[in-house]
């Protein structure tokens, strides 16, 4: 059960973790966590080099460094956890929402006593093929809520090993921020263009895009540098995130998600693309619709997208270290995001 000293926090579905801890931004839960293992300095982390590089800020934030470990066009390890380093820690990642494959990670943690870190950012209601909830199969797990619902922040650190929890400190008090203006627009827009079914929202989207390139010459603003090494200044999380997680509809955004996941799979089953998962597992509740494809044939599925009111952008924004000499693979993903 979640500790008593945050015994008014609910987390949807989330009744058996020891405790949880609620943030802005996953990056706070992830350098809280990592706090809670009492690290050396200097203290190895092992990540996968197929990573959105914000993420490592967390890592430096803590003074632990980050070790990178390869995955295929599977986006699992593509060498034997038997030749992974030593390392503190190890990250799994859940990708799009999609359950990792935990038993090379378990027996890398078994050879090395390393602490499983599962990164289920993009997977908030995803379960595994047994039904245990993605985010609660490792000694910690994170969550980002905001990545599957409209909100204005929102993430959480799950401790599933009882013994971590005195090392955690408590729940943060919320933010008193009034909600951002920007916020509630794009909040009216959503419930218009759901309830319409007319793209208002990617309509918008595509205006302020086009005014930012006239402006800066990127659509999209890329991150700065110092993003991979420190850290947002608000860990916060806002009090609307907690009314909204107490009103979800879980089952409704289950059935909305992956009936877009097959509505595109259809959609362009005989376009030159290259899906990353060729099947939905019955449990999996994704965050998107993730494929491989060169730029000129991703920008059709840009438009399609955009025609159904979502957005697709090109994912990850690698790390510094990585991006050089990056696989094929690492550079060619796009993603539909589900989020409306």
């Amino acid at each position: 059960m979640i500790d008593k000293g945050n015994a008014a926090l609910n987390l949807p579905g989330f009744s058996d973790v020891s405790a949880v801890r609620f943030f802005s931004l996953g990056r706070f839960a992830l350098a809280e966590g990592l706090r809670a293992l009492s690290l050396a300095p200097g203290a190895y982390i092992l990540v996968p080099a197929f990573i959105c590089r914000d993420l490592l800020a967390a890592i430096h934030a803590v003074g632990a460094v980050p070790v990178f470990l390869e995955v295929d066009e599977r986006l699992e390890p593509s060498a034997s956890s038997a030749l992974w380093p030593t390392c503190a820690a190890v990250l799994a990642v859940n990708y799009f929402g999609f359950p990792q494959n935990l038993e090379p990670f378990r027996a890398y943690c078994k050879r090395t006593r390393a602490i499983l870190i599962e990164d289920n950012a993009h997977g908030f209601l995803s379960a595994d093929t047994s039904g245990a909830l993605l985010g609660s199969r490792g000694d910690l797990g994170l969550l980002s809520m905001r990545k599957t619902f409209f909100l204005p922040n929102g993430a959480a650190l799950l401790v599933n090993r009882a013994s971590m929890v005195e090392k955690l400190p408590d729940q943060l008090p919320f933010s008193d921020q009034a909600l951002p203006v920007s916020f509630n627009l794009k909040r009216l827009l959503s419930r218009i263009q759901r309830y319409l079914r007319v793209p208002v929202l990617a309509w918008m989207q595509s205006l302020v895009r086009l005014i930012r390139y006239w402006r800066t010459g990127h659509a999209i603003t890329p991150l700065a540098e110092e993003n991979e090494f420190v850290l947002p200044k608000d860990p916060r999380p806002h009090p609307y995130v907690m009314k909204a997680l107490a009103s979800i509809d879980a089952a409704a955004e289950t059935e909305r998600r992956k009936n877009l996941y097959q509505k595109f799979q259809l959609q362009l089953a005989n376009y030159p693309i290259q899906t990353v998962f060729p099947s939905l597992p019955e449990n999996t509740v994704p965050y998107g619709f993730p494929f491989y494809a060169s730029d000129a044939d991703a920008a059709f599925v840009v438009k399609v997208a955009r025609s159904s009111g979502l957005d697709c952008v090109r994912w990850p924004d690698l790390p510094k270290a990585v991006a050089p000499t990056a696989p094929a693979h690492y550079q060619s993903l796009w993603m539909i995001n589900f989020l409306c």
